[in-house]
């Protein structure tokens, strides 16, 4: 008591000195003794720092009225709350043996999970730092209800609930990302340098993001800055056995009292990957370069954050042939090659994004200005001309007004974007010709929270959009809405349900329209359909979750109900020596399915963690016809010891990861069937505790050399195998300091 009496004397003081200071402590709500070194956050202005080691923190910057403090601390129930500078700010936090309760910044506020009424899987990209992904599509995968659909290792994308592609929004930092998605052939266009987490909303997300989320949104967050008044380096080198592959990544961050930094750059190579079989398939290469910079400004009522990427890649293509019963001996190499050779893709992006937000008391507004600019090439004869090139730019604009009025609180925006792509001239085919896009759209979000447990959210939103080429032009609109609750009971069980109906829709994309050529990354010939129409979604999700302080559940049955189901359906016949493929629609379709999660974390054992995931899907028409690449059902097991610090040389954590992947029979016409499989991998990691800490990974994907294609992977089409077993080490250095005081 007598720590805490000294603690509120000094705040005290510091108020009187500085009325604009944000100041408090940090206390454990039962002992009520001070928990040092937790970790304090202001979400809006992306401000952090560590309570003392009496629990005190002071924030020495200008921060307005009204705004929004996230606690975090081991062992404790995060915590956040609406404070004002001036005022003596005690957060009382609640002990608990299961840390899953997370902000969510996927929502416009930023919310604690437990608050929200829509049900966001969550991954922060450290918390896989002792077996790392290769790419992020593949670390989002980690998540419960997602997969990756892929050609070889560079060339992957998320796959939410069996839709992927043009059905899916990634959002960088709440701004769209457009990259020639359309393509089955064309991944992501970030790298996972600098990306702190991914936030996944599955079904239809239209109200914030605008059209086109139908199956869902991948939100990628950026790591935070650095605690205020400090610096942080940290240099990471990872090796991969299996293509002989090296990532390379570097980061520096700086935070004074009213700027702050990050500056990041990442370099990898790597070979054709090796088979189970002990050969190595062609073309499987890649390389990967790039650079971001990350610039935030605040002072009184005003943040300002300002991002930019620069990426370029390289990316062989496996399993490229003309043959129509392709001989999967003639992809299998006898030795590895990491040197630039055709058939090929050339892209570089560039993301450019400003975003400021204005505080004034109850009200915020938020205006965000964004630009694209994706150049694709495809190489399939000649190094120098390309078969395919495109050029796609596209600017943004968000305006976004939010306020608090007690128990209720309403976002509202307007949002935009208008994209233009144009065909490079010396590329030798056309597949889609150049078109501008217009889109538009205005909503409104109304959240309501009781005093009790219940709350819920409802919203509307209308959208336009106006898509002119040298022979098409047409408008598309629709209306779309959500509506949903979240009840909470319990004191020892902690019981949380919640039930959502939300809409989308989805114009036909320009390239399902009007495309009449070949495309050289996936070897057939495309031809369009102009009679298509939009597609509409209407998505009911139940979500169950029990609490207990050693235990957690998640039950997650969804049902999905489009119209117009847009596929690309193989026909029989040929153009060029290249099968013929057209858009078609099947009417009324269905996707239908259920997630499962469940971790136990018992009192007798604080060391141990059990994880385990189960996600199923059901995608078929009403006349039972079933759709074509739905993912095959897996389950996950994670097993996680932690250790706490003994050693200057300790060893933190080991896991033991177990997927399996069961068959998938229900396919269409020219789709082949898939088998089951497993694949176990295993990790550990190590911290050298310095000044500067060093952590080492290392471990083993794959251990038990499985053969095995996913039914995601074009690979499979062809008969030949995903990697086989990977040795991988990956060692980080950290340099973590406050910055000195200028006199």
């Amino acid at each position: 008591m007598k720590n805490i009496f000294l603690t509120i004397v000094t705040l005290c003081v510091t108020q009187l000195s500085f009325s604009q200071v944000l100041s408090g402590i940090v206390l454990d709500s039962e002992t009520k003794k001070n928990i040092p070194y937790a970790k304090v956050y202001i979400p809006d202005f992306q401000i952090g720092t560590i309570s003392d080691s009496v629990g005190k923190f002071v924030f020495n910057t200008s921060i307005p009225p009204n705004v929004s403090l996230l606690v975090t601390s081991s062992m404790y129930e995060s915590k956040m709350v609406t404070v004002n500078p001036g005022e003596l700010i005690v957060v009382a936090m609640e002990r608990t043996h299961l840390e899953l309760d997370e902000v969510v910044l996927i929502i416009p506020n930023g919310v604690m999970q437990k608050d929200n009424t829509v049900r966001v899987d969550r991954l922060n990209l450290k918390d896989l730092k002792t077996i790392p992904a290769s790419t992020l599509s593949e670390a989002i995968a980690n998540l419960n209800g997602v997969q990756e659909a892929s050609i070889g290792i560079g060339i992957s994308k998320p796959v939410i609930r069996g839709m992927q592609g043009v059905r899916v929004l990634t959002a960088w930092n709440g701004m769209r990302i457009e990259n020639q998605q359309w393509g089955a052939d064309h991944g992501m266009a970030v790298s996972q340098i600098g990306i702190g987490s991914v936030e996944v909303i599955k079904g239809p997300s239209s109200l914030l993001y605008g059209a086109d989320a139908l199956g869902g949104v991948v939100y990628l967050a950026e790591e935070k800055f650095s605690r205020q008044n400090a610096y942080s380096v940290v240099i990471n080198s990872k090796f991969e056995s299996v293509n002989l592959g090296t990532t390379n990544t570097a980061m520096i961050k700086m935070s004074k009292r009213n700027m702050r930094f990050n500056f990041g750059a990442l370099y990898s190579n790597f070979s054709d990957y090796k088979m189970p079989n002990n050969t190595y398939l062609a073309d499987s290469r890649y390389q990967d370069m790039g650079a971001k910079a990350r610039f935030a400004v605040n002072k009184e009522n005003w943040v300002m954050n300002v991002n930019y990427i620069y990426s370029h890649s390289y990316l062989g293509l496996p399993g490229h042939t003309h043959d129509t019963d392709p001989n999967p001996n003639s992809f299998m190499l006898s030795f590895q090659n990491r040197q630039r050779n055709i058939p090929a893709q050339n892209i570089n992006n560039h993301l450019v994004q400003m975003d400021n937000k204005f505080f004034f008391g109850q009200n915020k507004i938020q205006l965000m200005l964004g630009y694209t600019h994706n150049d694709l090439q495809e190489f399939e004869e000649k190094v120098s001309l390309p078969g395919l090139g495109m050029v796609l730019q596209n600017g943004l604009y968000h305006v976004r007004f939010q306020r608090k009025m007690g128990a209720w609180s309403i976002n509202a925006g307007i949002q935009g974007m208008y994209q233009v792509n144009r065909n490079i001239a010396k590329a030798e085919d056309e597949l889609i010709p150049n078109f501008n896009q217009l889109d538009n759209g205005v909503y409104a979000i109304a959240n309501y929270k009781t005093r009790s447990n219940f709350s819920f959210q409802f919203g509307s939103r209308y959208d336009v959009r106006i898509l002119n080429t040298s022979n098409l032009s047409n408008t598309y609109d629709s209306p779309n809405f959500s509506i949903g609750g979240k009840y909470f009971w319990g004191k020892n069980s902690k019981n949380t349900l919640r039930l959502n109906i939300s809409t989308g829709y989805r114009a036909p994309h320009v390239s399902e329209l009007l495309a009449d050529g070949i495309h050289h990354g996936t070897l057939r010939y495309e031809i369009g359909n102009q009679n298509l129409k939009s597609e509409k979604a209407t998505q009911f999700d139940l979500n169950y979750e029990f609490e207990r302080d050693h235990v957690s559940f998640v039950l997650n049955p969804f049902y999905n109900y489009i119209q117009n189901f847009t596929q690309i359906v193989a026909q029989d016949t040929m153009i060029d020596m290249f099968p013929v493929y057209r858009y078609e629609q099947q009417g009324e379709s269905h996707l239908y399915g259920v997630d499962l999660g469940f971790h136990y974390h018992p009192h007798f054992a604080h060391w141990l963690h059990v994880e385990t995931s189960y996600s199923l899907i059901y995608g078929e028409s009403l006349n039972e016809e079933n759709m074509s690449l739905m993912p095959q059902p897996r389950l996950n097991n994670l097993v996680r010891l932690t250790f706490k610090k003994r050693f200057k040389f300790n060893l933190e954590e080991v896991v033991i990861q177990h997927m399996k992947f069961f068959e998938q029979n229900r396919v269409t016409t020219f789709e082949s069937e898939s088998v089951e499989y497993g694949l176990l991998n295993a990790g550990f990691n190590f911290k050298w505790y310095l000044k500067q800490s060093i952590e080492i990974s290392l471990g083993v994907k794959n251990a038990l050399n499985t053969r095995y294609a996913n039914h995601l992977s074009k690979l499979k089409n062809i008969g030949v195998y995903s990697p086989g077993r990977n040795f991988y080490v990956s060692l980080t250095y950290q340099l973590d300091d406050y910055l000195k005081k200028s006199n």
